[in-house]
């Protein structure tokens, strides 16, 4: 469960439409759209049209600046739960210290 945007705070997160999962093999460059930034998703594959390469896009998401680097403290946290070296986590502590440190510096 989150506790965003109340810490401490069991929240419960609802499924109120059936929703499927979505693979992405990579990310475009973040897009800025006034004060929110855009990320699309996307599937490399191949252009079914002449076979060369292509990427599809799968999906868009919209936050603000300081949302979507709180999803990717979350992604790194993730994937720093499958690791056990400390180079991972010394990365990770590193993002997290990004994070916190005054709006100027990002």
């Amino acid at each position: 469960m989150s506790t965003a945007p109340f810490p401490g705070v069991e929240i419960p997160t609802v499924e109120p439409l059936a929703l499927v999962d979505t693979f992405v093999t990579s990310a475009l460059p973040l897009q800025a759209i006034g004060d929110n930034m855009r990320l699309l998703l996307v599937v490399s594959g191949r252009s079914i049209h002449d076979k060369s390469p292509e990427n599809s896009l799968v999906a868009k998401l919209v936050g603000s600046r300081s949302d979507m680097l709180k999803i990717a403290a979350a992604i790194v946290r993730g994937c720093d739960t499958i690791r056990t070296d400390a180079s991972a986590t010394e990365v990770a502590n590193a993002f997290l210290e990004f994070l916190d440190a005054p709006a100027g510096r990002h």
